[in-house]
């Protein structure tokens, strides 16, 4: 079974999100989360999400999402991968590593 969040970005439709799930089922999206992490990610998205938001602020929020999972997930990831999708491709934008990370977010 396998859970898919795609993202893409073309000249008609703009950034597109969409969730896939292991049933087949295709969901367009302005936000989206999966695995046991997702009860948190998705709550910290729902109140702070704004779709006009910079990749600056939308950085700052997945790093405050990343600490959430940290905090309250027993058994988090080390690692986490943000990526950007826009007009001018996929490309990686940062790590966070460590649990170290999560508190330079939380000064």
């Amino acid at each position: 079974m396998v859970n898919i969040i795609l993202a893409g970005y073309d000249k008609e439709m703009c950034p597109s999100l969409y969730f896939d799930d292991y049933i087949a089922s295709l969901h367009k999206l302005e936000k989206a989360a999966f695995g046991y992490g997702s009860y948190f990610a998705l709550s910290m998205m729902d109140r702070h999400y704004r779709s006009d938001m910079t990749v600056e602020e939308a950085v700052d929020l997945v790093d405050k999402v990343i600490m959430e999972i940290r905090l309250r997930l027993v058994v988090a990831p080390p690692n986490f991968v943000i990526k950007i999708v826009d007009k001018d491709g996929a490309r990686e934008y940062a790590w966070r590593e460590s649990i170290k990370d999560a508190s330079v977010v939380a000064s």
